[in-house]
């Protein structure tokens, strides 16, 4: 965590070097620093990027866990009566969204400074294996 607010940081410093000097000086820095203030949420809440990197963290996430679709789906589509067809339509229907979450993951990595789509708003819904439950339905095979 520390490491992703000291790299949007140095980003932002490096943005807006012309303007931004005086955030350089020592003398600020310690006032800061007796405060206790927290730089980069400061520069990350002033020039509103919690939203970028968002989109950039979902990104990264899609395009590296877009294989997920494939388990997913195939337990799923598994059925107790007709289980070679629904193994076979579980493995094609997981391929073919996980191409598609995948090319997602790397749209959204590449553009994540971007507002595309409105207000960075995810463009697919979330693999339920990233969702926050707390209640786990059973596999279909038990």
């Amino acid at each position: 965590m520390r490491t992703a607010k000291a790299a949007a940081f140095i980003f932002v410093l490096c943005v807006s070097a012309g303007s931004m000097s005086p955030l350089v000086s020592a003398e600020v820095e310690t006032a800061d620093q007796s405060r206790g203030s927290d730089r980069v949420d400061e520069l990350m809440g002033r020039y509103n990027l919690y939203p970028a990197f968002e989109k950039g963290g979902r990104g990264l996430g899609n395009f590296f866990g877009g294989w997920l679709e494939i388990p997913y789906n195939i337990q799923t589509r598994f059925s107790k009566s007709d289980t070679g067809g629904s193994l076979f339509t579980g493995v094609v229907h997981g391929l073919l969204r996980a191409i598609v979450r995948t090319g997602v993951g790397a749209y959204e990595t590449v553009t994540f400074f971007l507002p595309y789509p409105e207000n960075f708003a995810p463009i697919l819904p979330t693999l339920p294996y990233y969702q926050k439950t707390t209640k786990r339905d059973p596999p279909l095979w038990e």
